[in-house]
């Protein structure tokens, strides 16, 4: 396991719902923010999209688009077209929408879905990747991510035996495919960024995979190849945060889920993601969290 597949699974998606969205004639629709994580495949474009707090941008055929929060958008066959109010389709059930002219063939179509993040780690991924994933249908591997977004579609209409499983992994390969194939100039700080450089890509690693190991910055740099001064202006400059304090939030996010999922005491939590004592955890935890060990499980949801 390397650290992009650490963190997704650690996340735990799950699909929710997926539409097909057709639109014909000149057509423009808004909707509110969402907060999901949402896609996007364009099956026939264009299309323009205005999410808010990004400029406004064309969809063609075969892009794909991917919100880890879904801001309010507007979708629309032109930019100048008044745009309808919309409430977003909150179902399992995949359905057919039609935008604009219902008795024109539609010029755009398109592959709509959301899922979810165990609630307890949800806001890893926004603090690790760019807000939108704009993945244009010329990228490299961009046809492995359709085909799987297809089939997502494929496995949420049929409704068949081992249905929330299939989707499940579909969703985790998605979302490991759709992030590789993100342009350099989408990421140049961040996870992504980390990891296109193999020296901190290495680090990464053994923060991910060995996270109860002893790891000190001279470790660290080491696992690099690099000189430990080389290594932290480096890492900081391209994550976005020092070797130890990414090293502490991951292990945090670590903790959360043992304690949460797999009713480990706080004690064999500490010494699982490399404290040596409960107390040195618990202090960790509680300054990072605003709550101690015991305290965040008291305050978990009966359904998690």
């Amino acid at each position: 396991m390397d650290a992009l597949a650490a963190i997704v699974t650690l996340l735990k998606p799950q699909a929710v719902g997926a539409n097909i969205i057709h639109g014909a004639g000149r057509w423009g629709v808004r909707y509110p923010a969402f907060g999901q994580p949402s896609f996007a495949l364009v099956l026939k474009g264009p299309c323009w999209l205005a999410a808010d707090g990004f400029s406004p941008t064309i969809l063609e055929t075969g892009d794909f688009v991917l919100f880890p929060a879904m801001p309010g958008f507007t979708l629309a066959s032109d930019p100048k077209v008044k745009s309808k109010s919309m409430t977003p389709n909150i179902s399992d059930q995949v359905e057919e929408i039609f935008h604009g002219d219902t008795m024109t063939e539609p010029s755009m179509t398109l592959l709509g879905g959301y899922f979810v993040f165990d609630p307890i780690n949800a806001s890893l991924l926004l603090d690790l990747l760019p807000r939108m994933l704009h993945i244009r249908a010329t990228q490299p591997n961009i046809g492995s991510v359709a085909t799987i977004v297809e089939l997502i579609q494929r496995e949420a209409r049929e409704k068949r035996a081992g249905r929330a499983l299939v989707l499940t992994r579909l969703i985790e390969i998605m979302l490991v495919q759709a992030l590789r194939s993100v342009p350099s100039e989408l990421s140049t700080t961040g996870l992504l960024a980390g990891l296109r450089y193999p020296q901190l890509a290495a680090a990464l690693r053994g923060i991910h995979t060995q996270t109860a190991h002893p790891w000190t910055l001279p470790t660290l740099a080491r696992e690099a190849g690099m000189s430990r001064s080389s290594f932290a202006e480096r890492f900081s400059r391209v994550i976005g945060l020092t070797p130890l304090n990414y090293l502490l939030q991951w292990r945090i996010a670590v903790a959360k889920n043992m304690l949460a999922h797999e009713q480990k005491s706080v004690a064999e939590t500490a010494f699982a993601v490399g404290y040596e004592s409960a107390s040195g955890f618990s202090t960790a935890f509680s300054r990072e969290t605003g709550r101690s060990p015991t305290e965040f499980i008291r305050d978990l949801p009966s359904e998690v």
